[in-house]
C-alpha cells in the first residue's frame, strides 16, 4: 500500500446541552491503495483516532463515509426516535442507508475488504483519497476526486464566502 499526504485528526470535547461530549475529528488528505488481495486499511493517523469500532457507508456524492461506531449509533438513535413507521418516505431512506453499512472485519496488520457494493457506489477500482471532513473521513476514487477538486477547479474565495469563515 502506498501512503503520501499530511492528515491531523485529533479528539475535541464539546459541551451540548450541559453534557460533556468526545467527539471525533480529522482534517486533511492522504492517499492509499487496495493491495493486490483487495484489501485496504484507513491510514494509520486517521486510524488512531478513529479507533477499530468504526463504519463505512455510503456518503454523499460517489464517496464513503467513515465514522466511529459510537458516534454512528448515537446518529442512528437520533434518527429512530422521530421517525414513525407510517412515514414511508423516511423509512425508505433509513432502509438504503442501512443497506450500504459495513462494520469493518480489521485484520492483524489493520486491512479489511471493502464490500463490492460500497466500491462500486465510490468507483473505487485500486487508488484511494482519505480526506478528513470535520467529523468523519470520506474515501473518494483517485480519479473521481481528482476531477472534482483539482486546484483548478477550487475558487477559495467562494470557498470562505459560502461557509462564512
Amino acid at each position: 500500500m502506498v501512503a503520501n499526504g499530511m492528515v491531523v485528526c485529533y479528539s475535541i470535547t464539546t459541551i451540548k446541552k450541559r453534557r460533556s461530549t468526545l467527539m471525533f475529528f480529522c482534517t486533511g488528505e492522504q492517499r492509499l491503495s487496495l493491495d493486490d488481495k483487495g484489501r485496504m486499511r484507513i491510514p494509520m493517523k486517521m486510524f488512531e483516532k478513529l479507533g477499530k469500532d468504526f463504519v463505512v457507508y455510503a456518503g454523499t456524492n460517489d464517496c464513503l463515509f467513515v465514522v466511529p461506531m459510537k458516534d454512528f449509533q448515537e446518529k442512528y438513535y437520533e434518527i429512530s426516535q422521530d421517525l414513525l413507521l407510517n412515514e414511508k418516505e423516511k423509512q425508505e431512506a433509513l432502509r438504503k442507508l442501512s443497506s450500504t453499512v459495513q462494520v469493518p472485519e480489521i485484520d492483524a496488520q489493520g486491512r479489511f475488504i471493502l464490500q463490492p457494493k460500497l466500491k462500486a457506489i465510490a468507483k473505487i477500482s485500486k487508488k484511494m483519497v482519505f480526506l478528513g471532513v470535520m467529523d468523519r473521513i470520506e474515501i473518494w476514487s483517485e480519479e473521481v476526486y481528482d476531477a472534482r477538486y483539482s486546484l483548478d477547479n477550487i475558487d477559495m474565495t467562494e470557498v470562505v464566502n459560502t461557509l462564512k469563515i
